[in-house]
């Protein structure tokens, strides 16, 4: 099978243009009644481009996006990277807790955002994390009409036209583009830059390897401030002129019938979505329902008998492992994947990429043996905005140890077998164990804290902590202790949903916890 063509670009910014001149007005997105052609694209993006420039907003300066799932981030995005500037979007489920270290990393010249999330006033927010990081930006803009807000001025809209002004070029490829912030084995949320040749080249895999193109429609469930969620709904449109459908948040009912009404044929995430919509099919199976093509899952969380139910759906469903720092892109099975391999392996290595196995020491093992993995390769990104991550996880060479422990093949088949990182991956979002653990400190009732993650059917992970609590006082109830943390404005979903009351937390002589044997307890497995 040949791929469709591609838009023959290596620059994220010259993305749109090429597609309006390809596709026109056929529809690139669609988010409930709202319907975005590429043309329509382009000359959104282009008339919130020059509204930037008019600003001061230009080269290298960072684009910094705090909203849900919304069609204006696609623009947002693609502006950013016709004028040279690096988009940032960010996660809607960061509160203050973790939107203080990314403002103060990120320094935005704009920002963008609603006035209201739920019963969150999100511009307060951003605007209290820029005051006390000393930051005054070039432009405030909000995408809900709720009337005049201070800074705050409605993002250029839709049918806004395009005045005559001079853009600047679009950053050349090796130029950072994209930034995303996702936790780490650090407590604080990593500032990831990735360039066009890497975004570019992540969108077209799916083109190469599944043969997505101008027929398809993808799905984009995960959040379009991940890289699974802007590939799907943005990136792999642009680059092969499938359309995309976005979802606002996840509920599998709505998104099977959403699947069945617009006819989607592809999409991307974590494994807890592979299970809700398997088991959700599973139910209905009598209705007729039109079952998602294919399905990407993200990794070694995903169970070989849940791509084996899929199959059994008439779902062709494969097991990826990617990350945001490869543009989420290590490994995609080709189509042609006999089950077998897609089932009980983390996919096959994407073109131009390379692993390295190595020991402890760092010497590379040979294929087949268990080791860390290391990868390089075109999708890889320049780096961290953190120098010391940089040193720490990109060797002169540029091999990139990610932390992983698992088999290559000689073929470039890929399986992971656990993490040397001490981050949880709850249903597709990564958190630091260390972030949790020091929010948990502060409360005056705890003496010690330790947090892992624990196996969970639906979310692959879930988040267990062990408390010590303070002598001679009353110790916290699980319940205390969940209301203190939501107090702190630490995202909801890194608050512990298992807890554990002790004693004492295993040591070495040294003083350093020893997660295993709380891992071993948490299970119920010997030490």
């Amino acid at each position: 099978m040949s791929a469709p063509a591609g838009v023959g670009v290596d620059r994220v910014g010259e993305l749109t243009a090429v597609a309006a001149a390809r596709w026109g007005d056929r529809e690139c997105a669609r988010f409930g009644e709202i319907t975005l052609t590429f043309s329509g694209l382009h000359q959104w993006a282009g008339a919130i481009a020059a509204d930037l420039v008019s600003r001061g907003v230009g080269r290298g300066d960072r684009v910094m996006m705090l909203l849900v799932n919304r069609i204006e981030v696609l623009a947002v995005s693609a502006a950013a990277w016709r004028i040279g500037a690096v988009a940032v979007p960010v996660v809607a489920i960061y509160r203050t807790h973790e939107l203080k270290t990314i403002v103060r990393d990120c320094r935005p010249a704009a920002v963008v955002t609603a006035v209201r999330l739920a019963e969150r006033c999100l511009a307060d927010e951003l605007d209290s994390c820029l005051a006390a990081a000393g930051i005054e930006p070039m432009a405030r803009y909000l995408v809900d009409d709720d009337g005049p807000r201070g800074e705050w001025e409605p993002l250029p809209g839709r049918e806004t036209p395009v005045p005559g002004l001079t853009l600047p070029d679009p950053s050349a490829p090796e130029q950072e583009c994209l930034r995303l912030y996702t936790s780490g084995s650090t407590s604080a949320p990593k500032g990831v830059r990735l360039h066009s040749r890497s975004v570019i080249f992540g969108a077209e895999q799916f083109r190469h390897r599944l043969g997505i193109g101008e027929a398809d429609t993808g799905l984009a469930l995960a959040p379009v401030a991940h890289i699974a969620g802007l590939l799907a709904a943005l990136l792999v449109p642009l680059t092969c002129g499938a359309r995309a459908v976005l979802l606002p948040r996840w509920e599998v009912a709505a998104a099977v019938r959403v699947i069945h009404d617009e006819r989607v044929t592809w999409s991307l995430g974590a494994a807890v979505f592979l299970k809700d919509m398997v088991e959700e099919y599973e139910r209905r199976r009598v209705e007729g329902l039109h079952v998602l093509n294919f399905f990407v899952s993200g990794g070694a969380n995903t169970a070989p008998e849940l791509i084996e139910r899929a199959q059994a759906l008439g779902m062709w469903a494969a097991r990826t492992y990617g990350m945001t720092e490869a543009a989420g892109v290590v490994t995609l099975a080709p189509r042609d994947a006999p089950l077998k391999r897609r089932a009980r392996w983390d996919g096959q290595l994407a073109d131009n990429a390379e692993a390295r196995v190595v020991d402890e020491a760092g010497r590379p093992v040979p294929p087949g043996a268990e080791g860390v993995i290391t990868i390089r390769g075109t999708q890889l990104a320049l780096g961290y905005t953190d120098p010391e991550l940089n040193r720490a996880q990109f060797n002169a060479e540029r091999w990139f140890d990610t932390g992983d422990i698992g088999f290559v093949t000689a073929d470039g088949w890929v399986r992971i077998t656990g993490r040397a990182k001490d981050i949880i991956n709850r249903g597709g979002e990564k958190f630091s164990s260390v972030d949790i653990e020091h929010v948990l400190h502060r409360h005056p009732g705890v003496a010690a804290a330790a947090v892992i993650p624990v196996p969970d059917e639906r979310l692959g992970e879930a988040v267990c902590a062990f408390v010590v609590p303070r002598p001679r006082t009353p110790p916290p109830t699980p319940e205390q202790l969940a209301s203190f943390m939501l107090t702190q404005d630490l995202a909801k979903a890194k608050i512990p949903t298992e807890w554990r009351i002790v004693d004492a937390l295993p040591r070495t002589a040294s003083g350093k916890i020893q997660k295993h044997l709380l891992r071993a307890a948490a299970v119920g497995k010997p030490s």
